[in-house]
């Protein structure tokens, strides 16, 4: 059985509904599971292609604190969210043990205000 027709979720429109509560005229532009945030767009051109790679290269494949040479992560030295950049000199190799920890005493350090 079909549903029965709904009005626009617009204030005042008396159209039927087409997407997403609303009518031809008000339904969104796009889906919004098909757009992306500029930090993802930054992250997968710029990150995954060349800042990442460069990184590992240069860091010889190795965890920058313990030599680690296997379950190789690069992460950002100063964090995105404290002001960091998506630059090389940014990144460094980190097996996840470490990197783990580093994170941990970032969070640490977030909730004390320091």
């Amino acid at each position: 059985m079909p549903r029965a027709a709904s009005v626009c979720l617009v204030g005042g429109c008396p159209r039927r509904t087409v997407r997403s509560g609303r009518c031809v005229e008000h339904a969104p532009a796009e889906q919004s599971w098909a757009r992306k945030s500029a930090r993802n767009l930054t992250r997968d051109s710029a990150w995954e292609r060349r800042i990442r790679p460069r990184a590992l290269v240069r860091d010889g494949f190795a965890c920058v604190l313990c030599g680690a040479r296997g379950s190789l992560e690069v992460d950002h030295i100063i964090p995105i969210s404290k002001g960091g950049t998506w630059t090389l000199d940014n990144a460094q190799t980190l097996c996840k043990p470490c990197h783990w920890q580093k994170t941990l005493g970032e969070r640490r350090q977030g909730a004390t205000g320091s």
